[in-house]
C-alpha cells in the first residue's frame, strides 16, 4: 500500500512538474568579498549616567559567498536565491592589548575573552530568499542582519563596537508589512558551566500606508533577553528582561524623493524579573522625534532630533544614557530620565566607499547633569570579486 501511495505521489509530481516548466536555467556564482569598517568615536560623558570612552578601530571581514538562484517558474509564482556565506570577522582596537567579556545587561564590547590583541570570531551566515511581486521573504541562520529599532531601543555602536549577533532571523517586507523575528544567542554554555547562558529575541512590525507625498508607518518592537540554564555549577536565579515600543509615525516626501520628514512617537515599556541590581519591576518611557533627510546623487544627510522621558527603563540594547539606572559609582537609580537629544550625520557615497560624518548632543533637565555629546567618522569599504558563474 506505502508503494502505490509513493508512486501516486511521484507521479502527481511529475505532473505538477509538467505544467510548470522552469521558464529561465538556474544559474551559481562563487565571489570574494571584504567587508571593512574603520570608525573613530569619540563619546565625551559626563556626570552619573555614563563614563566617557573612544571608539578607534576597524572591523575587517573576508567572506567567501556562494549563490544559488532558482529559475522564474511559469505564471510569475517568484524566485529563490540561496546564499551561503564563510569567513572571519575580526574586531580591533586600536591600543588593545586583550579583549576581556563583560556580563549583564550592559555587554560591552565583546562577548568572549581574548587573551592577545587579535579578537577574531568565525563568520558564517545561511539563507534563502523568495522575492515575489508582493514582497520578499528571507529566512537567515548564522550570523544575522540589523534590525530596525528606535533609537532608546538600540545603540548603534553595537554594529561595529561589539560581537556580531549570531542565531535565527526571518524577515518579510511588503508594501504595506514588514517583520523582523529574530533570536540572539550571546552566551553558549556547558553542563556544570560557573556562567549563565543567555540569549536575546527580538520581534519588530511595522504598517505602513502611502497616499501621493504622505505616509504613515505604526511601528511595534518587542525585545527580550533570558539568562538562565540548567545544569550550572551554582544555582543562579533565572533573570528575564522585556522591552516594548510601539510607535506611530507620519512622513511626508518632496517631488523626487530628495527630501523626507519624519514626525511622531514612541511609547515604550520595561519590566524584569529576578534582577537583584534593579530595585524596580516595571517602567515606561516616552519618545517623541523628528527628523529630516536628503538623498541627492552621491550625497546622504540626516538630522533628527527627540524628547526623552522615562521612569523605571531599562533599554536592553540601547545606550545606558536612556536607562533609569547607571553603574559609574556603583549602582544609581534615577527616579526619572529627562532630555533631548539631536543629531546629524552626512555620507558621501562612492561604488564600493561610503564616508560618514556624525554628531550627536544630549541634554538632561536636571541641572546635576551636565551635556553629553558624540564625534564620529567612519569609513566603509565593501570589494567583490565574482571568481566563477555558471549555469546549474
Amino acid at each position: 500500500m506505502r508503494k502505490i501511495l509513493g508512486l501516486m505521489g511521484l507521479l502527481g509530481l511529475m505532473g505538477f512538474l509538467s505544467v510548470n516548466p522552469i521558464m529561465a536555467q538556474d544559474s551559481a556564482r562563487l565571489a570574494l568579498r571584504v567587508d571593512a569598517h574603520q570608525f573613530f568615536q569619540d563619546n565625551e560623558f559626563f556626570g552619573l549616567h555614563a563614563e566617557g570612552y573612544t571608539l578607534p578601530g576597524f572591523v575587517l571581514r573576508p567572506v567567501v559567498e556562494w549563490t544559488v538562484e532558482e529559475g522564474v517558474m511559469k505564471g510569475g509564482r517568484g524566485r529563490w536565491e540561496a546564499v551561503l556565506e564563510a569567513g572571519a570577522h575580526w574586531l580591533h582596537f586600536w591600543g588593545a592589548r586583550r579583549y576581556p567579556s563583560a556580563q549583564g545587561l550592559e555587554v560591552w564590547p565583546c562577548e568572549s575573552d581574548t587573551t592577545t590583541a587579535a579578537h577574531v570570531l568565525p563568520w558564517v551566515r545561511a539563507e534563502v530568499e523568495w522575492r515575489v511581486e508582493s514582497g520578499t521573504w528571507r529566512a537567515t541562520m548564522g550570523d544575522l542582519h540589523e534590525h530596525r529599532l528606535p533609537l532608546p531601543l538600540y545603540n548603534p555602536e553595537r554594529l561595529y563596537a561589539a560581537d556580531p549577533e549570531a542565531g535565527v532571523q526571518l524577515t518579510m517586507d511588503t508594501k504595506h508589512f514588514g517583520l523582523d523575528v529574530w533570536v540572539d544567542w550571546r552566551e553558549y554554555i556547558w553542563r556544570r558551566s560557573s556562567r549563565q547562558e543567555r540569549f536575546t529575541a527580538g520581534l519588530s512590525g511595522e504598517w505602513r500606508a502611502e497616499s501621493g507625498k504622505w505616509g504613515l508607518r505604526v511601528p511595534l518592537h518587542v525585545v527580550g533577553q533570558h539568562i538562565g540554564g540548567q545544569g550550572l555549577a551554582v544555582a543562579t536565579p533565572v533573570q528575564n528582561h522585556f522591552n516594548g515600543a510601539a510607535g506611530l509615525l507620519g512622513e511626508w516626501k518632496a517631488e523626487g524623493g530628495k527630501w523626507t520628514v519624519t514626525a511622531g512617537g514612541y511609547a515604550m515599556g520595561y519590566t524584569q524579573k529576578n534582577a537583584p541590581d534593579i530595585p524596580f519591576r516595571r517602567g515606561w518611557g516616552f519618545y517623541p522625534v523628528a527628523s529630516c533627510e536628503f538623498r541627492a546623487q552621491n550625497n546622504e544627510l540626516r538630522l533628527d532630533a527627540g524628547y526623552w522621558h522615562s521612569r523605571g527603563f531599562v533599554p536592553l540594547l540601547g545606550s545606558v544614557l536612556f536607562s533609569n539606572v547607571a553603574y559609574v559609582d556603583g549602582i544609581t537609580y534615577f527616579g526619572r530620565n529627562r532630555m533631548v537629544n539631536a543629531g546629524v550625520r552626512y555620507t558621501w557615497h562612492g561604488r564600493l566607499t561610503a564616508v560618514s560624518v556624525e554628531g550627536r548632543w544630549y541634554r538632561y533637565f536636571e541641572k546635576e547633569h551636565p551635556s553629553q555629546y558624540t564625534v564620529g567618522v567612519f569609513i566603509d569599504m565593501k570589494p567583490r570579486m565574482t571568481v566563477m558563474s555558471f549555469e546549474l
